[in-house]
């Protein structure tokens, strides 16, 4: 049998008949037994690290992890009302489908939540054309009776609408967006905005929980630019199954946080999925990997997915080790809710301690005592924003960030 990666199948493997590029590698079609039913095939699915699996068994396998994440953790209490944040991503349509399947089921397999879609409109931030409706309504109709939701980037919670009214409207320029200086603080900041948009959506639609569709390879990402932003106080939670940092009590969830970007890739396959928009395809990383800090740290870890897949695990999985500074006195971010640090962090009193130095001259800068005063005088502004989303505030100057 063949293995993943062979461009040679040989005058036995096929090869010939399929057309060029048009399967992900990995998926081979050729008569063969599934090595875990026994049962003979035509379309085997071989990931790494395991044998070759018939259709069924590949979609059993990759549906368990989803139902797993949520049974194990008990972290969805039964008839939760849940929120499903679709971006027409590959990770997004696979969710998606493993949510409806399960909804779908007997009495006794069903997953009991009462589930809404909400699709966010974000064209007007990428600078693209506008979503596709055609597209949207079929997904609507496939997977019937879930409801679908349409709204847009920045717009009031308000301005919520059925899929089956939507209309767009005019597209409006975000203003913060487009004072912030370096697409490092943009893409934080939009990334920011979009949770408090998904709570209020939640809020509206009074729904306990979100749904988030993020993958291994997306987590493993989000940690690395966590730590890289100073946001390290909080990088568990934003790899973490649940999140419960947004507004009004909703929690995030990330059901498909233990799949991996080739299991999607033929779970698209299998189910004869097609993506509203390419994987990567997020505000700014169109601009090339060094434009930013995330887009370096999205380069490096789909580089290292690609040659070193383990290690991306490894990564990830390092998340769920860090312990999060359990102070309950301390307050929380205005702009992104995670816990002050300022009282926690050395590294951010020597930050101050340099800023200090260097604005106070030669003359403040030859008495330590006095730099360091000044230090923890500027950490204890009471402006209620962590070292990260300070940094934002930075740049916007004299407008405020919430």
């Amino acid at each position: 049998m063949c293995s993943i990666g062979e461009d040679d199948f040989g005058d036995e493997g096929a090869a010939h008949a399929m057309v060029a590029e048009s399967l992900p590698t990995g998926i081979l079609i050729s008569l063969g037994d599934c090595s875990k039913c026994g049962v003979a095939s035509n379309e085997l699915y071989k990931l790494n690290f395991r044998v070759a699996e018939c259709h069924d068994c590949f979609l059993i396998h990759c549906r368990h992890k989803f139902r797993a994440a949520l049974g194990a953790a008990k972290v969805l209490p039964r008839n939760a009302d849940v929120l499903l944040s679709l971006d027409g991503s590959a990770e997004s349509l696979v969710l998606l489908d493993m949510l409806h399947f399960a909804q779908t089921q007997n009495t006794f397999r069903r997953l009991h939540c009462n589930a809404r879609v909400v699709y966010i409109d974000d064209q007007s931030v990428h600078g693209g054309e506008s979503i596709n409706l055609h597209a949207l309504q079929a997904l609507s109709k496939r997977y019937e009776p879930l409801e679908f939701y349409v709204t847009e980037f920045g717009a009031s919670p308000c301005s919520l609408q059925r899929l089956e009214e939507y209309s767009p409207a005019a597209k409006e320029p975000h203003t913060k967006l487009n004072k912030l200086r370096s697409l490092t603080a943009r893409q934080d900041y939009q990334q920011q905005q979009l949770k408090h948009l998904l709570a209020s959506v939640a809020q509206r639609l009074c729904c306990s929980h979100v749904f988030e569709s993020r993958i291994s390879g997306d987590l493993a990402s989000q940690l690395l630019t966590a730590i890289a932003l100073g946001r390290g106080g909080s990088a568990a939670l934003d790899v973490a199954l649940l999140d419960d940092r947004l507004a009004a009590g909703v929690k995030l969830l990330r059901p498909l946080r233990d799949l991996n970007e080739q299991e999607v890739r033929f779970y698209l396959h299998a189910r004869q999925l097609k993506p509203l928009r390419q994987s990567g395809s997020s505000y700014g990383q169109e601009r090339g990997p060094t434009a930013s800090l995330q887009n370096l740290t999205y380069a490096f870890v789909h580089n290292l997915q690609q040659n070193y897949p383990a290690t991306v695990s490894t990564v990830f999985r390092t998340g769920d080790k860090i312990i999060a500074n359990a102070h309950e006195e301390l307050d929380s971010c205005a702009h992104c809710q995670s816990p002050l640090d300022a009282k926690l962090s050395d590294t951010l009193l020597a930050i101050e301690y340099s800023r200090a130095v260097s604005e106070a001259g030669v003359g403040l800068s030859e008495n330590g005592d006095d730099s360091e005063r000044l230090a923890k005088q500027r950490l204890a502004v009471k402006d209620g924003l962590c070292h990260a989303c300070r940094c934002i505030q930075l740049e916007l100057g004299s407008d405020l960030l919430t």
